[in-house]
This record gives structure tokens, sequence and C-alpha cells, in this order.
């Protein structure tokens, strides 16, 4: 006989399943019981609704993620590789996981939207801290011109390289290209010193 924790747990892992088979909004709340085994009575008893669920299953995946992150930046020495790190396991979380977001995006009511809003806002400030972090032990080991606008660098990290939030959805085509405008400048600027011989 399960426990309540046992079942939240297959209740989660079966919504995981079926929202990266056929996408949430594809995927009902019958298709989550049948796919746990359970009734529907025990999904609402744990869950008030698809959308709780699919935050559950989201935060699981974060928490994986950033498991796997820390776990990979602990066996690294120098800025370089702790950087490269920090860019390249995002990229397999969004790859992975960006079609479901948006798919979710598209169909959550507005009070969800707050949740998913602000939890999106979380893991912002959780990524730009741990750039910052990189960042900073760069400059501590001589590794990083001290001199650089740290706080702006890991903006546009996030915006465009890790495809933050502000570049899922874009509001309008003249705040892209506005914002585009002020951080390509800066970007063109920090390729040209990795690129250009120095002699």
């Amino acid at each position: 006989m399960l426990n309540e924790q046992e079942k939240k747990r297959q209740i989660i892992d079966a919504a995981d399943n079926l929202f990266c088979r056929f996408g949430y909004a594809k995927t009902s709340l019958e298709d989550i019981a049948r796919e746990a085994a359970l009734g529907k009575g025990t999904i609402y008893y744990n869950f008030d609704s698809k959308e709780e669920i699919f935050f559950e299953v989201v935060k699981r995946h974060y928490q994986i993620f950033y498991a796997s992150l820390n776990k990979e930046l602990t066996k690294k020495e120098n800025f370089a590789d702790k950087f490269s790190t920090v860019i390249q396991l995002p990229l397999k979380l969004i790859y992975e996981h960006a079609p479901i977001l948006l798919d979710a995006m598209k169909n959550l009511a507005d009070k969800y939207m707050q949740k998913l809003c602000a939890f999106r806002k979380g893991n912002r400030e959780k990524m730009t801290g741990l750039l910052t972090d990189i960042l900073e032990y760069g400059i501590n080991r001589g590794e990083v011109n001290p001199s650089l606008p740290i706080k702006r660098i890991v903006n546009i990290i996030f915006d465009w390289f890790l495809l933050g939030d502000s570049n899922i959805i874009i509001k309008s085509p003249e705040e892209f290209i506005k914002k585009a405008e002020e951080d390509y400048d800066l970007i063109v600027q920090i390729m040209l010193q990795g690129l250009l011989l120095r002699g």
C-alpha cells in the first residue's frame, strides 16, 4: 500500500512522462491518473489541478539540474572550465524543456501565469548569482579583467546565451531591437578581446 508521499511521487512521475511525450496541453488529468495507475480522486486529493502538477514537474527538473550543475562545478578548478560548464549545461535543459514550458505558457490561466513568472524570476536570480560568483572567482584568481561591468555581463549572458526570460517571448519588435542594440555592442567588444591577436 502506497503512502501519500509515494502516491504524490507516482503522480509527478506519470505527469513528467506524459508532458515530455505529448506536451502540456494534450495531457489531461485522466491521462495522468491512468499513467500513474491511480484513481482520479487520488489525483485531486493530492493536487488542486493539472497546473499544480505541472509546477511540481518543473521544480523537480530544476532541482535535478542544479544538483548536476553544482556537482560538475566542484570538479573544475580554473575559471574557464567553471564558466564553460555553467554555459553548456543549461543549454541541455533548455533544449529538453523549452517546448513544454512554451506549450504550458500558452495554456495556463492568469493566476498560474503569475506563479510561473515568479518561479522563473527566482530561477533568473539563482542563475545570475551563480554566474556572478564564477566571474568574481575568476577576478580573484587573476583570470578575469576586474574592470569589466560584471552585473551587465551576467545579464547579457543570461538573456542571450542561456535564452533567458526576456527572449523567450518577444513582446514587441521595437523592444527586442532596442535591447539587442544595447547589449550587442558589449558582446562584440568581448568577442574581439578573445579573437584579436595580441602582439
